[in-house]
C-alpha cells in the first residue's frame, strides 16, 4: 500500500510540474530581463555586452561574476525586451546583439556555461 501511495504521489507531482515548465518556456519571450521566475540570476547570466563577433558567433558579456564569452548558435533564440518602451517583446537576431546593451543569457548547459539557449536584449529609446 505504501509503495502504491508513493507512486501516485510521484505521478501527481510530475503532472502538476510539467504544464508549468512547458508554459514558462512558451512565454519566456515576454518576461522582462531579470524577472523570469526560477531562472533569472540562478540559471541565467545578466550583464552588458562588451563585444560581438559575428564571424565566430560569440558575444562577450560583463556581469557580476566577470567577463564571459558565450556562443550563439542557429538554435539560440534571441528576444528583444521592449518592456521599458511599453511595447510587446519581439523576436530578434544576431544584429540586435550590440555592445553596450544589457542582456540576460540562459545557457544550454549549466555546467559548461558556454552556449546560449536564449538571449534577451534590453531595447531602450534612442535619441
Amino acid at each position: 500500500m505504501h509503495k502504491r501511495l508513493s507512486g501516485i504521489a510521484v505521478i501527481l507531482i510530475l503532472v502538476a510540474w510539467a504544464p508549468n515548465a512547458h508554459g514558462q518556456s512558451m512565454t519566456e519571450q515576454y518576461i522582462p530581463v531579470g524577472q523570469s521566475p526560477g531562472v533569472s540570476g540562478t540559471y541565467s547570466y545578466i550583464g552588458q555586452i562588451e563585444a560581438v563577433s559575428t564571424q565566430n558567433r560569440t558575444i562577450t558579456v560583463a556581469g557580476p561574476e566577470g567577463i564571459r564569452t558565450i556562443n550563439v548558435t542557429d538554435q539560440t533564440r534571441i528576444w528583444l525586451d521592449r518592456s521599458q518602451l511599453r511595447m510587446t517583446n519581439q523576436t530578434g537576431d544576431m544584429a540586435d546583439l550590440q555592445p553596450g546593451r544589457r542582456v540576460e543569457v540562459k545557457y544550454v548547459d549549466e555546467e559548461t556555461k558556454d552556449t546560449a539557449g536564449w538571449i534577451k536584449v534590453v531595447v531602450r529609446r534612442t535619441g
